[in-house]
């Protein structure tokens, strides 16, 4: 395992060549500087980009909308769905579906037992979303927004289950509370441990065959 970037990291954005990130440069009289970079995966090389360069990478071309309509860009979760839609979680679990004109088709809140989503994640017509507070992942129907399914609970195969990566029909949970991923068959739902690290794990990221985790102190490859 190799660190690739040391500081304190808010978000990892999947590029089919890479990782775009944001993370914590400095700060100055209680004010937090945010900066960006893009990770090469080929390459290694780590560059700083320009916040469109992010704001694209995160919430597609059109980003404005998404941008004046969350509360803050960089804590809000964000998925580009294949019809050109966004869907975007907010921390406090309130929700938006855009069409790819950035109008409003869908506004809710997703919550379970009055917490909000750690992560989200799409896999063919459902949303998946992690819930750390409960040690649980649920389903939801993308088009009712309807829960529909829930692995976990009191005796959780996951603890406290911030990061939620979907690679086909496999999701891999980071689990903070064990400093481990854990793999869920979306199929079968049979669970497997994946790997442990000696830090608190916060996401998982695959970009082709090269995987990344954020840990407390920053970005790592393995």
């Amino acid at each position: 395992m190799q660190q690739i970037f040391k500081g304190t990291v808010y978000d990892i954005i999947q590029k089919p060549d890479g990782l775009v990130f944001s993370y914590l440069e400095d700060v100055i009289d209680d004010n937090i500087l945010i900066k960006f970079k893009m990770l090469d995966s080929k390459s290694g090389i780590i560059t700083d980009i320009a916040k469109n360069v992010y704001l694209i990478a995160k919430f597609g071309s059109n980003y404005r909308p998404a941008v004046d309509l969350c509360d803050n860009f960089v804590s809000v979760k964000a998925i580009n769905l294949p019809s050109g839609k966004l869907f975007l979680c907010e921390k406090n679990g309130n929700c938006f579906l855009l069409d790819g004109d950035g109008s409003i088709l869908w506004n809710g809140v997703i919550l379970y037992r009055e917490n909000p989503p750690s992560d989200i994640a799409i896999c063919e017509n459902s949303v998946w979303a992690s819930f750390a507070s409960e040690n649980v992942l649920l389903r939801f129907n993308i088009a009712s927004m309807r829960e529909e399914l829930r692995i976990g609970g009191s005796k959780s195969p996951f603890s406290q289950p911030k990061g939620l990566f979907i690679d086909g029909n496999t999701a891999i949970v980071s689990n903070s509370g064990s400093n481990s991923l854990t793999k869920v068959n979306l199929n079968t739902y049979e669970v497997s441990e994946y790997y442990t690290f000696e830090q608190s794990v916060k996401d998982y990221k695959k970009t082709g065959t090269y995987e990344y985790v954020l840990l407390q102190d920053g970005i790592y490859s393995f």
